[in-house]
């Protein structure tokens, strides 16, 4: 298969959206629009559709990325073994981001910004693409994933926390996290494409299986048949795992339609537009809500993917405009660096009481500011990859 630069584009824009709205909690005064919908809304913000499309990318990725090792001659068992390996290094992250929310300084050893950038530290140790290095056989580059691992081990003894209620807790699962999410979302569907290799139909009722999990989850009717049951009984309730079979689905188009641009917007536009009036219909019984994960939310934010996507690759990849993308092609690339440099950021501007006057944090000018703040973190990113410092999971 050749490589789709579209999917790298959509990733990388993805990415610098993710970082711009990921900011917005420093700011005040902003469109209500762009926000995320609050808890109970049935109201769908444009931060609400970042990560669908993350995930909908991630998605898009799996066919290309099993085919390109498939071709370097890796087993279907190597192959297994990285999509474990990957998923248990997201849920790691993931649990740690997670309980780094509930955080307790006050009876910790550390205050919480020297826990988060420790662990975060760690995580680039373990995680740290040490094959780019000249002299990867160097002592330190062996040892240091496990350091990393024996730093996060600390992290985790002496972790302290605090519930919602103020009750002392210790390191646990509430929830699994952004990148634990991701992780679960990963797995599910690349075992899943692996078993069924390039059938849209497998693929499709794999879909509509999840997507069926997340009605009957919204609904409540589970929880009313199993009392017992925990509100994460699967890991984004169906409904994350829709959106990356979505990915797979549309990529599989792509490669059944790769000579046949037309048929395949044709077939792309009318997913989209089915996916937007199923989730408009779905309304009726559930809200618009991305906190809930409802079929609704889940639906339309995936008609928003496809339609940007079709766009995407008519601009990249038919029109071969790309000089634009240039900028910010390592969130493409390079994207859980680009995720996780925030935390060192945020971690260092409250350790120096750094503050910029409000005059940046409001509006327009504000909005400016997260703008300018993306494009900063996407530069590091950048400067750390000049120098070897990438992530590879």
């Amino acid at each position: 298969m050749n490589r789709i630069l579209s999917i790298d584009v959509f990733r990388g824009v993805t990415m610098l959206l993710m970082l711009w709205v990921n900011d917005f909690w420093t700011l005040n005064s902003i469109p209500k629009w762009l926000k995320h919908a609050v808890a109970g809304e049935d109201y769908l913000g444009f931060s609400d559709l970042i990560f669908p499309w993350f995930l909908f990318a991630i998605g898009l990725s799996i066919p290309f990325s099993f085919e390109s090792r498939k071709v370097k001659g890796q087993s279907s068992f190597n192959i297994v073994k990285h999509i474990l390996l990957r998923t248990l290094a997201l849920l790691a992250m993931g649990l740690f981001h997670m309980n780094m929310e509930m955080y307790n300084h006050q009876t910790s050893y550390l205050i919480k910004p020297v826990f988060v950038i420790i662990s975060t530290l760690a995580f680039f140790m373990i995680w740290n693409d040490y094959s780019k290095f000249v002299n990867k056989q160097n002592v330190f580059f062996k040892v240091a994933p496990y350091l990393g691992v024996i730093v996060l081990g600390l992290m985790l003894f002496i972790y302290k926390g605090q519930d919602y209620d103020g009750n002392a807790i210790g390191f646990s699962i509430h929830w699994w996290g952004i990148l634990g999410l991701i992780g679960w979302v990963y797995l599910i569907s690349s075992f899943t494409y692996l078993f069924f290799s390039e059938s849209i139909l497998a693929i499709s009722i794999s879909f509509f299986i999840c997507l069926t999990l997340n009605i009957i989850s919204s609904s409540g009717i589970s929880y009313a048949i199993f009392s017992w049951q925990k509100a994460d009984w699967i890991p984004g309730s169906g409904g994350l795992q829709a959106l990356a079979f979505g990915g797979i689905i549309t990529s599989l188009c792509l490669i059944r339609y790769k000579d046949e641009v037309k048929n395949l917007y044709g077939v792309l536009s009318l997913a989209g537009l089915s996916s937007l009036f199923l989730g408009l219909f779905l309304r009726k019984y559930f809200i618009i809500s991305k906190i809930a994960g409802t079929p609704s939310w889940i639906l339309i934010s995936m008609s928003s993917a496809i339609f940007l996507f079709i766009f995407l690759h008519w601009l990249v990849d038919v029109k071969k405009q790309l000089s634009w993308y240039a900028p910010i092609s390592i969130a493409g690339t390079a994207t859980l660096t680009c995720y996780l440099i925030p935390y060192f950021y945020y971690s260092v501007r409250t350790l120096s009481g750094f503050q910029l006057p409000m005059f940046f944090n409001s509006g327009i000018i504000g909005l400016a500011k997260s703008v300018i703040y993306s494009l900063i973190i996407i530069t590091i990113s950048w400067a750390l990859t000049r120098v070897k410092v990438r992530l590879k999971i």
